[in-house]
């Protein structure tokens, strides 16, 4: 009988080491634990509460609103310079006009000479003149 005893009473030792070792280990993790909400029994405690969660979100409201500010301000310098990408393409667009209609007019001034015999013009390029008599 006395080794029923003696295995009962490490039964319980051992069960009892067990509870103990769990429940110091949910109190370690408890403590260390960073991630609470703070307790608030008073209306003191609950107004402060209230005012520090607006503050905070003033501030992120401050931050949301300069980053808003800030893409704004980049969106207004994109637009300058698309006006003035548009303004050159423009300018481009009229110098490459003006280049075109000054090919042309050269263009029927040596057709106009080689019809009137002055000029004569090759298959490969070259103009000679013509002497004159």
């Amino acid at each position: 009988m006395q080794g029923k005893r003696l295995q009962a009473l490490f039964a319980a030792a051992l069960t009892t080491a067990l509870i103990g070792l769990g429940v110091f280990a949910i109190g370690v993790n408890a403590a260390s634990n960073t991630d609470t909400v703070p307790v608030t029994d008073s209306p003191a405690q609950t107004q402060a509460a209230t005012v520090s969660a607006s503050t905070a979100g003033a501030a992120t409201t401050d931050q949301a609103q300069a980053q808003i500010n800030q893409l704004q301000n980049l969106i207004s310098q994109y637009q300058t310079r698309e006006k003035q990408y548009q303004t050159e393409i423009q300018n481009l667009s009229q110098q490459a006009s003006d280049a075109k209609a000054q090919a042309d007019q050269l263009q029927q001034i040596l057709l106009a000479l080689q019809q009137r015999g002055v000029i004569r013009i090759t298959n490969d390029g070259r103009i000679t003149v013509r002497g004159g008599g």
